[in-house]
């Protein structure tokens, strides 16, 4: 039982790694938005190409406000919810395996 334990923690734990690295490409994309001749290159061209797909779902919702993009914003919430749901998940699992 521990073992199922271990490899669920590491499972959990990578997803966490995950969602912290896709965070860190939303606001890189966001940063090179302000610089669009980035997008040419090989480097902007592959994170626009990792990011956008999941910042055009918010975009459809969101409005930009005064020309602005609220979409990371909101992009960013969603993971961070996500990824704390992932955590109450983890923890509900280890109370029920354990006995708590």
């Amino acid at each position: 039982m521990a073992q199922f334990l271990n490899v669920l923690g590491i499972v959990f734990q990578f997803a966490g790694y995950a969602i912290d690295a896709y965070s860190a490409l939303i606001i890189i994309y966001a940063l090179l938005t302000w610089i669009p001749s980035v997008f040419n290159t090989r480097v902007g061209n592959l994170i626009a190409r990792a990011v956008e797909p999941y910042l055009n779902f918010f975009n459809r919702f969101i409005p930009p406000i005064f020309g602005i993009s609220m979409a990371p914003l909101f992009a960013l919430l969603g993971l961070v919810l996500f990824g704390r749901g992932l955590n109450i998940i983890y923890m509900w699992i280890v109370r029920l395996v354990v006995g708590y």
